[in-house]
């Protein structure tokens, strides 16, 4: 009886196996077909990502640039101001001299008339 039992166990279950087997490979070719698509389409984002990538320092580079000619520029600008200003200096500083050096005259004049009128006035 046991052998009976062992035979209808095997002849019913055997086939069942065999069929969950079958689904397993089945399963395991959809699972490789999908993890051969999802790397297709990993490695497509890694390519479109590097291009984003080459894109983005390429114009990284073109701001440094710009910034590098804007900087010498506005370093000339200020050169050309800070002489020009240094120019309008010495000037005013030498009108400046030159009409302290006259009210510097007037009053020596102004004091010497003073004290000639004072030595006038006291004989």
């Amino acid at each position: 009886m046991i052998d009976e039992i062992k035979e209808l166990l095997q002849s019913f279950l055997a086939p069942q196996l065999e069929g969950i087997r079958g689904d397993i490979r089945a399963l395991d070719a959809k699972i490789a077909s999908i993890d051969m698509k999802l790397e297709s389409k990993i490695d497509a984002l890694d390519m479109k990502i590097d291009a984003l990538d080459m894109k983005l320092d390429a114009k990284i580079g073109s701001v440094d640039t710009k910034v590098e000619s804007f900087r010498r520029e506005l370093l000339a600008e200020i050169l050309r101001v800070e002489q020009t200003l240094s120019t309008n200096f010495v000037r005013l500083e030498q009108k400046v001299d030159l009409s302290l050096g006259a009210m510097v005259e007037k009053m020596d004049l102004f004091r010497r008339e003073m004290l000639a009128e004072i030595k006038a006035a006291s004989k």
